[in-house]
């Protein structure tokens, strides 16, 4: 495990690095993530001890080094690094960067496990300006991989790759991850940053202002500053994000009511019946009393109610306003509306399971559809 302890850093007289503590564990990939200038590629630096802190302490698993001090240290390769600018001899080929840093003492089975990974195989002879960017980032990434480090640092890598490039070295990160290697990665494309990520902490003027899930950053309704940073970081106009198993599931729709304004509403088409109630499990009492509170209307059209739905009828018909939809749509997939202009489409057997689709377009077309079918259905008395 490599840890950070109350790290500092100062570059001409600015605290750059304002009381750091981070861990990142074998077997996991962390993303760092946060606007320009916030200190990113300089925690990068300090935790691989490229530059030593001004003070605080680094645990590289059973060694613990203070700062500051006067000793020279050196992690690598047990710590490797690839950065942005990837550093490749122009006059080399790809194959003779790689080889260079291990100075003869050459495993070919694991360059050739390598490259047959990294789908290397057709360019690996080719001198680095015969290469596309993508290709260069493979071979920056094998280079430091053929030294066998624990822990491997990545300095926003993706930046000149496109959406596919991004996925095959994403791809590429989650076999040696499952291989035991920790990953530390520095990101601009928050996409890339928190798919297959463990754990995420987010960096603002020198200092952690949150760490957590993945799922925890998208679902981000009470900092504004982060929310906004991960709407604007998103790529595409439709985003879609997929929030899976129990936990998620209920996160997402507690963080729906948080995000929602007073009297809005969820209009909810479709089949899932009363078997939503099991995997809100015991966060559905939660659920509830900010509904109310917050007076958010499920407009509702399904072809089954259960106990609960007649409760909240009876109860609370001021914000349940539920039609019976025909037996002959009966196996129509699940589908939320919400009034922020999000679509959901959501599965509970045999994982729960929550897909968003921020498109306002999308939204108006199912209200409408909506209330085409509302005209043709009996309201729903308990």
């Amino acid at each position: 495990m490599l840890t950070g302890k109350n790290i500092i850093k100062t570059y001409f007289g600015k605290e750059v690095l304002k009381g750091i503590d981070i861990t990142i564990k074998p077997g996991k990939i962390t993303s760092l993530i946060g606007p320009s200038g916030a200190g990113k590629t300089t925690l990068l630096r300090v935790l691989s001890m490229l530059d030593q802190p001004d003070s605080g302490s680094i645990i590289l698993d059973d060694q613990n080094y203070n700062f500051p001090t006067n000793k020279e240290i050196k992690v690598w390769p047990k710590i490797s690094v690839v950065f942005q600018q990837l550093f490749l001899w122009p006059h080399l080929t790809l194959r003779q960067n790689i080889l260079l840093p291990l100075k003869g003492k050459v495993n070919k089975d694991r360059i050739d496990e390598l490259i047959d990974v990294l789908q290397m195989k057709d360019f690996i002879d080719h001198y680095p300006n015969q290469a596309s960017i993508g290709q260069r980032q493979r071979a920056a990434l094998a280079r430091a991989l053929a030294l066998n480090p624990e822990y491997l640092f990545l300095d926003e890598i993706t930046s000149a790759l496109d959406v596919e490039q991004s996925r095959i070295i994403l791809s590429d990160l989650v076999k040696l991850k499952k291989k035991g290697m920790g990953i530390f990665m520095v990101a601009h494309d928050i996409d890339f940053a928190i798919s297959n990520t463990d754990n995420v902490f987010f960096i603002e003027e020198g200092e952690i202002i949150k760490q957590g899930k993945p799922y925890e950053f998208l679902l981000e309704t009470k900092n504004k500053r982060i929310s906004n940073f991960i709407d604007s970081a998103s790529l595409g106009s439709s985003q879609i994000r997929i929030y899976s198993g129990k936990e998620e599931f209920q996160a997402y729709h507690l963080s729906l009511l948080e995000r929602l304004p007073v009297n809005s509403a969820i209009t909810i088409i479709g089949g899932l019946g009363a078997s939503w109630y099991g995997p809100m499990g015991d966060k559905y009492r939660e659920y509830d009393e900010i509904r109310i509170k917050k007076n958010i209307r499920w407009d509702m059209l399904m072809y089954e109610y259960g106990k609960e739905d007649k409760r909240l009828v009876k109860e609370h018909p001021e914000i349940n306003e539920f039609y019976i939809l025909s037996e002959s749509m009966k196996n129509m997939a699940d589908i939320n509306v919400n009034s922020d202009g999000t679509v959901i489409l959501q599965i509970v057997d045999p994982i729960p399971t929550v897909i968003e689709i921020k498109n306002q377009a999308l939204a108006d077309s199912y209200m409408r559809y909506y209330h085409d079918f509302v005209k043709h259905s009996k309201k729903f008395l308990g």
